[in-house]
């Protein structure tokens, strides 16, 4: 990489001209930097690389000197990089204060949000101000496993879960793991922090246990537990699609006898784009909302398809938690002593599909799974669980 200052050829209105440095590796990869310092061209000299003539010529070369140094500085910390890149990586330490670790994590959470994934910015700001509470002005080179470490304590102090605490230190990782990235630090020295987490095995429900929801008697009036009671089973069966998917499938969606759609949780990975046959079961749930929206088929987004990302996604979280609360009331009138939520229709799929002897590449097809450890990590709980009856059956 060549760095190098030029004057440039655009005249001002006060008879000056902007010096910039200029860095490239070749003719097509050539960048520039403005160092916010201005000369007449009889106070640059070229050859020497420096301002004269100047009653602030001083000042003003080690101003242009440092722009320099500090973009030096982010190349050699980041060998190999072209022009281009190593002037992007400039622009993001100059966003923010490059020694603020919060200052940092917001503009994550912010460049999150503009993404549109509004519920994932949420978690992150939920992480972002409890760290504030506990530190309101957090430099990254106090971020290291002594401060891991008081800050687990604290949390546990706090009353948080471990797996709550978990998700919190993950979440400092890999935003000094992004920082380390843009160029903002060379190293993260929290990585490697011993991170425990709780296994919480997954619930699910029996096949008989789902007969009893089916066949609970549930009056018209109680609209939003007959909402919750179709929104659960549609989920089991079809094959545990998504909550989310699910508010967002559209009458287009339904392609003859199958279910073609994207999951919104991997969109835009490959293998995003899912395909699930109807069945009779499933064919039953959609005939009941046949003609009550032109758009969605589930009522929790009608009148919504107008509404940008960030009301949907809103308003998906409302209707999550409201569905769970009537969906724990029809468990409880069905004798059911487990934390039923709609999540539990996936794991209730999964279950049934495992006692079935259903192959595991097919259950992992069934999923949406785009790779087969993904879905022998998810079933460890439901095996282990067979094995268990199993051994029950054979020698109880």
């Amino acid at each position: 990489m060549v760095f190098s200052f030029q004057i440039s050829s655009y005249k001002k209105q006060n008879g000056t001209f902007s010096i910039r440095l200029r860095f490239f590796t070749s003719a097509n990869d050539n960048q520039y930097i403005d160092t916010k310092v201005s000369v007449k061209k009889t106070q640059w000299d070229d050859k020497k690389q420096s301002i004269k003539r100047h009653h602030l010529e001083e000042d003003l070369n080690a101003k242009i000197n440092q722009v320099k140094t500090e973009v030096q500085k982010l190349y050699y910390k980041n060998e190999g990089v072209s022009a281009k890149r190593l002037l992007q990586i400039y622009k993001d330490t100059k966003k923010y204060n490059t020694k603020s670790y919060l200052d940092f994590f917001q503009s994550v959470i912010d460049e999150t949000k503009l993404r549109g994934k509004t519920r994932s910015a949420k978690t992150k700001q939920h992480y972002h101000d409890k760290l504030k509470i506990f530190s309101n002005h957090i430099p990254f080179s106090d971020i290291d496993h002594n401060f891991m470490k008081d800050y687990e304590f604290w949390l546990l102090k706090r009353g948080n879960a471990k797996n709550t605490i978990a998700s919190n230190l993950r979440a400092i990782i890999t935003v000094c793991n992004l920082a380390v990235k843009a160029g903002i630090i060379s190293k993260n020295n929290a990585k490697g922090y011993t991170i425990e987490k709780e296994n919480v095995e997954k619930q699910s429900l029996s096949l008989d246990e789902i007969q009893k929801i089916i066949e609970l008697e549930i009056q018209p009036r109680h609209k939003g537990m007959i909402k919750a009671r179709d929104v659960f089973l549609f989920c089991f069966y079809t094959a545990g699609m998504r909550f989310t998917d699910i508010c967002l499938l559209q009458w287009s969606n339904i392609v003859g006898d199958d279910i073609v759609y994207t999951m919104n949780k991997v969109k835009g990975r490959s293998g995003s784009r899912r395909n699930i046959p109807l069945n009779p079961k499933s064919k039953e749930i959609l005939e009941k909302y046949i003609g009550k929206d032109d758009f969605f088929v589930f009522p929790m987004l009608y009148g919504f398809e107008n509404k940008n990302q960030e009301e949907k996604e809103y308003r998906i979280y409302i209707q999550n938690n409201n569905l769970n609360r009537s969906l724990k009331i029809v468990a409880k009138k069905c004798g059911i002593n487990k934390p039923v939520s709609m999540h539990m229709g996936k794991h209730s799929f999964t279950d049934y599909a495992v006692k079935s002897n259903v192959s595991l590449l097919m259950i992992s097809k069934l999923l949406g799974h785009t790779r087969l450890a993904t879905t022998q990590h998810y079933l460890k709980d439901f095996y282990q669980k067979e094995e268990s009856d199993t051994i029950n059956q054979l020698f109880g």
